[in-house]
Formats: structure tokens, C-alpha cells, sequence
């Protein structure tokens, strides 16, 4: 029993699932497998709960810090400091073993996405579907065959070669094998190349949803996995030079008159922000709210019952960003063990966890000078003194420094940079501080996130040009996005995969799948060994089989048909 509970874990879907019947039965007043699939509404709600898992998987699972795990938390982008002066691992990756959770995890979520999208596909073609027109299926299945591609280039760069399952399982299956990780990227590509084919654009998709230009891109990626240079920069060419999308260069959207005094909290307010602050605010985030560059985001809104609020959780929704993902200055205390006071607007209420490495904090910053002249690098973006806020204190309005704080020991973890980006600016004032009486969100990010923004594409292609031997060109694509944010641009000569993975953390910090990108290159060991804040306090070398995750045991052994081999040094 405990074999086949794991396999139907493995191969999750809407089946349902029995031994013997003697009896057929048809739902007449409740939906079931049977009689779920037979309009295009129908379809498109089971496309909804495929975003609503997207949402979920990757972004607000949890109240806790591993709700990151795929953005660089304890890779090469943060450390879980947790408060304290030590890097609390959560990884320790030279002991990632076949039990260990985070394979297990993901393996699991990114099956259940491929398996609903398989019911989705084969579904729609079954006589029960009534479909308008075939531009109206087409256009589903598109949606659905984006979405499993979208779950298998998660695998093929994290695993390598993993069971390739197209069809919809409606029975416990033990004879899985593995495909090579080419015919998983090849799968991809077909998936892409049909969804690119009939997918909406983005012109007329409805937020939340991913449009063709999102294929386009993911396409580009694939096609470097399959060494297909040409074919990565004619789709990304798609995306950029398709009329559609472009980057925004001037200020836009709702806050181009905001105005604020934090983090000083004295004096008048003052005009705050710049085209990268813009990009990152509430009611900015989508194509149809004037944001021509965004490409894919996840839908957030405290207002609805299912907009991630206290309808899953009492103490506010899961999208958690700003409580675990930066430092706590609010929380500290004085040489005169005078409390700081928490305060509303650009800070939130983080608990002083993850914390940019010094890679985030300082490294990539410095490069060719740019530190004062970078707009991402800004202090309208990234906040890095901080103020004594309670007016009872004798340090009040002077900047928070290890001479003046308690315990120094402590300033690192509470005094470390603020990303701007992935904090609320102003708070929709849910919770009261007991202290302060200022009122906050209890570290909820209530506003939406980009799961693909116009730049990674940019990027890509640089990544593709440079692959094909075009340096030059590799250095047009990285200027576009450099000459936005006021920085040098760079020449061919500059121009390797580490400059590249250096613009991609600047430009798409917490946003980007870090752990997924430093693993399709084959980068992450080197990364872990130059900035992991526990490797290098350890002084241990990652294990190059690192770079791949092993296959969950519980998976292996549930596999009693076939043989699932286990990924090297596993």
C-alpha cells in the first residue's frame, strides 16, 4: 500500500482511481473527471489551478524562508542569517542525499503541473469537448503544453534525464524509465513550438495568464539547452522586436509622485523613486497597467477571497517576501536599551533572514565603477543606512552603527541592504504594532510578481549570441539593459557567461530562478564555492554532483516495474 500511495504521488492527477467495478456510474449534480472537460470554461478553470499551483509551488507555500529556495536562498544570492551573526544552512549541500526534502519537494510539484496539463491536452481532443472553434482549443492546449514545458525545463536542468510522461495517467504505474535530458529538452521545444504557434499574445491575455510571448522566451532558453543558437535568438527576436514588448525607460505607472521620509521618519517627505523603483510597485506590475516588459507575473490581491490574504492564513498570505527575505533594523536596541520602533513604508516587517550575500551586497555593484551610477544600485532601491526611530531614544534620527547598537554582533543580520523591490511601499495596514502603534502587514507582500520579465529575454539572447561566437552582439543585448540603468556599458571583450550571470543578479535579483539557472550551466558548485556564506565559513569544497539533484528514493523504490536509475554520486 505504502508503494502505491508513492506512485500515485509520483504520477498525480485528477483520476480517479479504483480496483474492481461492477458498476459504471455517471455524475449527474457534481463534476468529476467525467464530465469536467467539456467546455472551454471548464478547460480554463483547469488551467486556473495550474497558475493557482505555480503561485503556490513557487512563491507562497509557506511562512517560511523556504519558500525562496528557488531564488537563490542559500546558493550564491542569500544567507539565512535568522537574526543572528551565523549563516544558518539550509542546504549544507555536500550532505544533499536521495531523502533529502527539497528533491522530493519539487519533484513532486513539478509532476502534479505536468500531469494536470496532460489531462488538459489528451482531454481536449476527447468527443466530450465542445469547442467553439479550433482556434479556442488551440489556444488551451497551447496554454497547457507551455505549462508542462514550463514544468520539464525544471527537470531537465535540475535532474538531468527524468521519466518523460506525456499522457494521462489514470492508474498506478510502477515501469517508469528515464528519457535523456536531450529528448526532455526536445520535448520542450515541441511543447514551445506549438504553444508560440496558438498561444494569446500578450496584447489581449488576461493577467495572470501566460501569453505567447512568455513561450517565446522560455523557447529561447530551451534552445540553448539544445545548442540551437539560431533558433534561440530568432525566438527571443520574437519577443523583442515582435511590437509588443519593450523596456520601460522613464518613469510610469502609479507612484511617479511618491513621496516619503523613510527610512529617516523625520522631516518632510521627499520624492522617491525611478524607472526600476516603477517597475516593482503595486498596480505596475502588468502589461495592461502600462508595464510594456512584463512578460508572466503571478496575481495577488488582499481584496478577494482567493487573492492569497487571511482567507489562507490568519496571520496574512503566504507571499512572505518581505518578512523572511531582508533585515530587521526595527527590532533592535540602543546602547541605552532603547527599543527601535517598527515603522510603515519601504520596510515592512522582516525578521532579519535572508540577507544579501556579499556577491548581492557589494561585488557586483563595483564592477567597472558603477556603484553611484547604477539605478538599481540606487538608494531608491537598495536601502543600506538605517535610522533610530524612537523619538525616546537618545540616538533618535541618527543613523543605526555597530558603535551605537546593543549588540554588535547583530548589525550584520539587522542592518543589511534593503532590496527595495520586493518590499510594499505602502502597506495596506492589516496588523498594529504593539510598540510603535504603526500598522503593517506582517511581512506580507501583497502586490503581484514577475515570473518572467523582458530583460531575462534580453539576457538569453546574449547568452545565445555569445554561444554562436557573435561577443559583439552578446554586448548590444546586455547594453539595452545596462544603458536603462545608467551603467558602463561593456565591450565585446567583457563579455563571458560570468558577466552575463553577473547582469542577471543585478537586474533580476528575487526574481530570477537562480538555483535552476546556476545548474543549467553546470555553475553552481563554483558559485557556492565563491559566495555560499556556509561553504565559504566552512571552508568545504561542494561536491561537483551537486550540480544535478538526485531522483527522491521514495520515487525509486516505489518504481518496482523498472529500473530508475539514480543521478552520479548519489
Amino acid at each position: 500500500m505504502k508503494k502505491i500511495l508513492i506512485a500515485f504521488i509520483f504520477i498525480s492527477s485528477c483520476s480517479l482511481i479504483s480496483c474492481k467495478r461492477s458498476l459504471t456510474e455517471t455524475p449527474l449534480d457534481f463534476y468529476s473527471p467525467e464530465n469536467s472537460y467539456t467546455n472551454k470554461a471548464q478547460f480554463e478553470s483547469a488551467l486556473a489551478d495550474i497558475y493557482l499551483k505555480v503561485r503556490t509551488y513557487f512563491y507562497a507555500n509557506t511562512d517560511a524562508a523556504e519558500n525562496y529556495d528557488m531564488l537563490g536562498y542559500d546558493a550564491d544570492f542569500a544567507d539565512n542569517l535568522n537574526g543572528t551573526n551565523s549563516v544558518i544552512p539550509f542546504f549544507r549541500w555536500n550532505t544533499i542525499n536521495a531523502d533529502n526534502n527539497f528533491s522530493s519537494k519539487w519533484w513532486g510539484r513539478l509532476y502534479k503541473i505536468i500531469a494536470e496539463a496532460n489531462a488538459i491536452i489528451e482531454r481536449a481532443d476527447l468527443p466530450a469537448a465542445k469547442w467553439g472553434s479550433d482556434a479556442d482549443k488551440n489556444a488551451i492546449v497551447g496554454e497547457a503544453r507551455f505549462l508542462r514545458a514550463f514544468a520539464y525545463h525544471f527537470l531537465a536542468n535540475m535532474w538531468g534525464g527524468v521519466p518523460l510522461v506525456l499522457t494521462e495517467t489514470k492508474a498506478p504505474k510502477f515501469d517508469y524509465v528515464r528519457a535523456g535530458q536531450t529528448e526532455i529538452y526536445q520535448q520542450c521545444k515541441d511543447d514551445l513550438t506549438f504553444a508560440t504557434q496558438y498561444m494569446i499574445p500578450i496584447t489581449t491575455q488576461t493577467m495572470g495568464r501566460a501569453p505567447r510571448e512568455a513561450a517565446y522566451s522560455l523557447l529561447c532558453e530551451i534552445n540553448i539547452c539544445l545548442k540551437d543558437y539560431t533558433g534561440a535568438i530568432k525566438a527571443a527576436d520574437a519577443v523583442i522586436q515582435g511590437g509588443n514588448c519593450k523596456l520601460m525607460t522613464a518613469r510610469f505607472g502609479k507612484w511617479t509622485a511618491f513621496t516619503t521620509n523613510a527610512p529617516l521618519y523625520q522631516g518632510p517627505a521627499k520624492p522617491w523613486g525611478d524607472v526600476y523603483f516603477d517597475l516593482f510597485q503595486d498596480g505596475n506590475f502588468n502589461f495592461k497597467e502600462g508595464n510594456a516588459e512584463a512578460l508572466w507575473n503571478i496575481e495577488q490581491s488582499p481584496t478577494i477571497l482567493g487573492g492569497n490574504n487571511t482567507d489562507v492564513n490568519a496571520s496574512g498570505g503566504f507571499f512572505v517576501m518581505e518578512r523572511w527575505w531582508g533585515p530587521k533594523p526595527w527590532a533592535l536596541t540602543d546602547l541605552n536599551d532603547k527599543p527601535n520602533f517598527l515603522q510603515d513604508t519601504l520596510m515592512g516587517r522582516p525578521n532579519g533572514a535572508l540577507t544579501a550575500t556579499k556577491y548581492i551586497d557589494t561585488l557586483i555593484w563595483q564592477y567597472k565603477g558603477d556603484w553611484n551610477n547604477d539605478l538599481r544600485n540606487s538608494p531608491f532601491n537598495v536601502i543600506r543606512t538605517y535610522y533610530w526611530s524612537n523619538p525616546a531614544g537618545a540616538f533618535y534620527g541618527q543613523p543605526i552603527t555597530r558603535a551605537n547598537v546593543k549588540d554588535p554582533a547583530l548589525f550584520r543580520a539587522y542592518c543589511a541592504p534593503t532590496f527595495v523591490k520586493g518590499v510594499g511601499v505602502v502597506h495596506y495596514k492589516k496588523f498594529q504594532d504593539a510598540t510603535s502603534k504603526q500598522w503593517h502587514d506582517n511581512g506580507r507582500t501583497y502586490k503581484n510578481w514577475y515570473i518572467m520579465r523582458l530583460p531575462e529575454t534580453y539576457l538569453l539572447r546574449a547568452e545565445a549570441k555569445l554561444a554562436a561566437g557573435d561577443p559583439g552582439g552578446a554586448a548590444s543585448d546586455i547594453n539595452v539593459i545596462r544603458t536603462r540603468a545608467h551603467a558602463t556599458p561593456v565591450v565585446a571583450g567583457d563579455v563571458t557567461i560570468d558577466l552575463i550571470l553577473d547582469e542577471r543578479a543585478r537586474e533580476l535579483y528575487m526574481e530570477e530562478f537562480r538555483l535552476n539557472t546556476l545548474m543549467r550551466l553546470g555553475k553552481l558548485p563554483e558559485y557556492l564555492k565563491k559566495y555560499n556564506g556556509d561553504v565559504i565559513a566552512n571552508g568545504y569544497i561542494p561536491d561537483p554532483k551537486v550540480n544535478k539533484l538526485p531522483i527522491p528514493n521514495s520515487v525509486i523504490q516505489a518504481n518496482t516495474g523498472a529500473e530508475l536509475t539514480q543521478n552520479t554520486g548519489y
